[in-house]
């Protein structure tokens, strides 16, 4: 027979089990969901992956934030994007003793809010065009060479206007010995897009430098004045070729003999008359 100490002790123990495992699920309800209407322990390997996820999704927020202005996002948040994507695919993807992480974490409210996350993030990639920065077909992404290629002319031309600038002639040296570089660096630009603006193609890192650079080619050094006297050639020949028409009508107006018609035509009518009347009274 079971000592009767023994048995109070185990039937004490089991009681206070079963109140902690109670209290744990009350203080803790995110480690445990409901299936099929049984409420069911989350397993650990898919909190540990959402907390990886929350941890990756924050060091990208943090990335883009710093980054924002000037607009280096693309280019300096890559590492945290692709273990922010990585980390969320892992999610998505692992069973743990029939269970998924995906069915427990993604769309399992209405406030879905790891998916809302995630596509917050997506969204502020996909708007900047970043991934138009990379080479995507090896298994790191690596800068393209036209990313490279406009950083090198990017560099080389505001190394020319920070070099050449000065406080009393800076709008006059300036574009004139860097004139070939900006209108090569322009024209590469223009050609990473069809429509020559590049807000739907090109990697935003290169829309916000080369924005940087017309502002300052244009009103810090006032360099496309140097186009004015080419402006004022065109305005001039269009005023001219403008006025002709007019000058052409006004001038077949006072200048031309059809003023003197209608008294030519009087005479003529005059001149029917009297022979008409003079060969009647012949007859």
């Amino acid at each position: 027979m079971a000592n009767p100490i023994m048995l109070f002790l185990f039937c004490l123990c089991y009681f206070t089990r079963s109140v902690e495992v109670s209290d744990e699920n009350k203080l803790f309800p995110h480690l445990q969901y409901i299936e099929n209407s049984h409420t069911l322990p989350v397993p650990e390997v898919c909190t540990e992956l959402l907390n990886n996820f929350a941890q990756s999704a924050s060091n990208f927020t943090l990335c883009s934030i710093k980054n924002a202005w000037p607009v280096t996002l693309c280019k300096e948040c890559i590492d945290q994007y692709v273990m922010f994507k990585s980390k969320y695919d892992e999610l998505l993807k692992t069973v743990e003793n029939g269970t998924s992480c995906k069915t427990i974490y993604i769309s399992h409210d209405r406030l879905d809010a790891v998916l809302e996350y995630y596509n917050g993030i997506l969204n502020v990639w996909e708007k900047g065009n970043c991934n138009a920065c990379y080479d995507w077909s090896g298994p790191v992404p690596v800068l393209s060479n036209d990313t490279k290629h406009f950083d090198k002319m990017f560099k080389e031309t505001m190394n020319c206007i920070a070099t050449n600038s000065t406080t009393t002639n800076m709008s006059d040296e300036v574009c004139e010995r860097c004139m070939q570089s900006y209108l090569q660096l322009d024209l590469f630009y223009r050609s990473l897009s069809k429509d020559s603006i590049g807000l739907d193609s090109v990697c935003f890192d290169i829309v916000d430098s080369m924005n940087t650079t017309r502002s300052i080619w244009s009103k810090d050094l006032n360099c496309c004045k140097l186009r004015k006297t080419p402006e004022v050639i065109f305005l001039v020949c269009t005023g001219i070729i403008s006025f002709l028409p007019i000058l052409f009508y006004v001038a077949v107006r006072f200048c031309s003999p059809i003023r003197a018609l209608p008294n030519i035509l009087k005479e003529s009518r005059f001149k029917q008359s009297f022979l008409r009347s003079s060969s009647g009274r012949i007859n």
